[in-house]
C-alpha cells in the first residue's frame, strides 16, 4: 500500500522553517491536516493494538479515538469538523 512518508517529510520540514510565523488557516486547512493525521494515527494504533484486539474491537477504538480528536479539535480551535463540506 502507499504511503505519504515523503510528502510528509517535506511537509514538515516546511512547517519548521516557518516555526514562530502566525499563518492564516482556513477551516478547510483544518479540516485537511486532520485527515492526514487521523489516516497516520489509525495506521500506526492498528499496529500497536492488532495482536490484541479483533476487528470490531479495532473499528470502535478508531471510532472512539476519531471522537476524541473531533472534540479536542472543537475545544482548542472552534473547528466543527463536521460542519466542513470538502
Amino acid at each position: 500500500m502507499e504511503t505519504f512518508s515523503k510528502q510528509l517529510s517535506e511537509l514538515s520540514d516546511f512547517a519548521l522553517t516557518i516555526n514562530g510565523t502566525k499563518n492564516n488557516y482556513s477551516k478547510e486547512d483544518m479540516f485537511n491536516a486532520s485527515l492526514i493525521f487521523f489516516e497516520v494515527f489509525t495506521s500506526l494504533m492498528y499496529d500497536c493494538h492488532k495482536d490484541k484486539l479483533d476487528q470490531g474491537q479495532l473499528e470502535i477504538l478508531a471510532e472512539e479515538a476519531g471522537k476524541s480528536i473531533h472534540q479536542t479539535i472543537q475545544i482548542f480551535t472552534g473547528v466543527d469538523l463536521k460542519e466542513i463540506d470538502n
